[in-house]
Parts: C-alpha cells; sequence; structure tokens
C-alpha cells in the first residue's frame, strides 16, 4: 500500500491505493485534492513562493498525514513540481517540510513530471496505437509520446515563417527531447495559473506552441490524451457529476466542438456562478477558463478532432515506478 502525494502550482493532492496482483491494476483506497496555489503572484520577475502560500501547503499536507495514518501504507512520498522546481527559495519549504512533518520532498524535473504522468495516465487506457499525453498544470504543460511510432509514418511540428519569433525565450523554455526511454518528451513554462494571472490570447499561446515544439516528432496514429484538474474538471462538466467519479472520467471521449461549447457556457458566467455547474468546485471556479483555452489551442495547433481524458496521471505513475524495482 502506498500513499504518495504532489505540490502542483495551482493544487495539491493525495493518493492511497494498493496494487492487485490479480488484475495488475492500482486499487484507489483514499484520493483528496486542496487547492493550495503555491504558485500564487509568481512569474518571469518574480520566483518567490510567498510565507502565506507555503504555510497553507503545509497545514493541507498536516491534514494529509492525519488521513494517511488510518492506513498501514509501505512507502510515503512527496513531490513538487512547476512552481516549487522555479522558486528561488524551495530550500525553505523542503525544510519546512522536514521539520514539521518529517518528509523528504522531491522536487522533480520537468521531464521526470511528464514520464510519471505518462506512465500513469496510459495504464489500462484503450486509446489508438501512440497516445500523445498532454499535461496542463497550474505552472507548466507537458507533452509526452512514445518514440516507437517515428520509424514510418510521421509528421513534424516546424515554425512556419515568422512563427514563434515575438515569444519571450523565458515564456517557452522548452526542454528538449528525452532519449534513452523510448520517450519525447517537453515541458513549456505555461500552465493555467499563469494564464490566469496573466492572459494571454489564443494567438499568443499557439506562439508558444510552435516554438516550444519544434521538430516534436507526430506519428500519424497518434490520440490526445488529457490528464490533470483542467481535464478531469472537463469531464465532470460534461458527465454533470455533483460527486466526482473517477471511474466515469477515466476513458471519456470528447470533441473539440464540444470542449469548445462547455468552455464559452464557462466564460460566459461569473466565477461565482460556475460553482453552481455540477462538476465545478471550489477553487476550480476562476482557473477553469484559462486551462480550457490552453487545452483548445492545443487541440486546434494540433488538429485533433477528439481528445480522451485520463483520471490517472502522475500519482498513479509514481505507484507504478516504485513497483517496477519490487519484486511482483
Amino acid at each position: 500500500m502506498w500513499a504518495v502525494m504532489d505540490i502542483g502550482t495551482n493544487s495539491t493532492r493525495l493518493l492511497v491505493a494498493e496494487y492487485e496482483k490479480q488484475t495488475g491494476r492500482l486499487r484507489v483506497l483514499k484520493r483528496m485534492l486542496k487547492i493550495t496555489r503555491i504558485g500564487e503572484g509568481m512569474s518571469a520577475d518574480n520566483k518567490t513562493m510567498s510565507s502565506r502560500a507555503i504555510e497553507r501547503t503545509i497545514r493541507v499536507l498536516e491534514g494529509f498525514a492525519e488521513m494517511i495514518a488510518a492506513y498501514s501504507v509501505k512507502s510515503v512520498r512527496l513531490v513538487a513540481t512547476q512552481a516549487v522546481r522555479e522558486a528561488v527559495n524551495q530550500d525553505e519549504l523542503v525544510e519546512k517540510i522536514k521539520e514539521r512533518l518529517g518528509w523528504t520532498l522531491e522536487v522533480i524535473p520537468g521531464e521526470e513530471e511528464a514520464k510519471l504522468s505518462y506512465l500513469g495516465a496510459v495504464q489500462g487506457l484503450k486509446t489508438a496505437r501512440y497516445p500523445l499525453v498532454v499535461d496542463i498544470g497550474g505552472g507548466s504543460t507537458e507533452f509526452l509520446l512514445s518514440e516507437e511510432g517515428q520509424a514510418e509514418h510521421e509528421r513534424r511540428i516546424e515554425l512556419g515563417e515568422g512563427e514563434g519569433q515575438e515569444t519571450e525565450e523565458a515564456e517557452v523554455k522548452a526542454k528538449g527531447n528525452v532519449k534513452g526511454e523510448g520517450l519525447q518528451v517537453r515541458s513549456l513554462s505555461f500552465g493555467a495559473l499563469r494564464l490566469l494571472e496573466n492572459p494571454v490570447s489564443n494567438a499568443e499561446i499557439e506562439k508558444f506552441l510552435a516554438k516550444g515544439l519544434e521538430n516534436f516528432v507526430l506519428p500519424l496514429e497518434t490520440s490526445l490524451v488529457a490528464v490533470g484538474g483542467t481535464a478531469t474538471t472537463l469531464a465532470a462538466v460534461k458527465l454533470g457529476l455533483v460527486s466526482y467519479d473517477a471511474e466515469k472520467v477515466q476513458g471519456l471521449t470528447l470533441g473539440l466542438s464540444e470542449i469548445k461549447y462547455i468552455y464559452e457556457r464557462l466564460q460566459a458566467l461569473q466565477p461565482v456562478e460556475r460553482l453552481q455547474v455540477p462538476g465545478i468546485t471550489p477553487g476550480r471556479e476562476d482557473i477553469i477558463i484559462p486551462g480550457l483555452q490552453i487545452l483548445g489551442c492545443i487541440m486546434s495547433f494540433l488538429q485533433s478532432t477528439h481528445l480522451t481524458i485520463s483520471d490517472q496521471d502522475l500519482l498513479q505513475g509514481l505507484i507504478l515506478t516504485d513497483l517496477a524495482h519490487e519484486d511482483y
């Protein structure tokens, strides 16, 4: 039995799960998500996590520790992603977590985050042969794809004349392809919380994508898979879920026209009004709009007409990675 947590730019999450040998799947025992916004106020000019954001995040972790105590877990693992990666005061967060909880915080690179998200997302998911996994976070967006489909049929994303020339390097920060594990990985430094605090147009987002995904190779037989809070909230709204149901969300497919309709419907509402829409939970009423804006731009840019949503992501990937090193 495992307990895994991640501190994202917008939210902090907990997953307690066990591995079932008979089915080869993870069985979820407890999951929790709290909006903590550790990256609140951070930007290209401000790389410091506020003391208020640090404190509210640690208080949530202390609540998670009480929940974990109810289970006989063999391992507790805590990771942090984009906002903490960039923070000049990340040592402060690491030290406070160690002092108050006794946990070691792992600040993982964007490429590792994407690999773990990919591993979790595709486990048991039925898609086309080569799924492209996209994870829209609060402070970054990750793209990950197996290299297996490159040998015969592929299309390469290239910059057209003048495209991306006005995009600031600090806004893109593409990490490049990661070789050696059969994966292409790109981590782009823009996400839903950053767009909420610093709105940009669709044209600007597509410039970020053109620059950040330059020479990213796509097989012809690919399908788009989305993970993360934007994707699962989209699914919950589509299904009209008053109470979140992971089994109904997992594997749900939506067309681009459906996504645009939901985006326009929510955009027309005030944040407080969105809370009355089944599927929108407190803390998502504002950030869902830039998240869906990014998602729509990605689909348009990649010329994808449909999207499959996976409820599984980084947290499941952490457990599956640990499993791979054990005798099962």
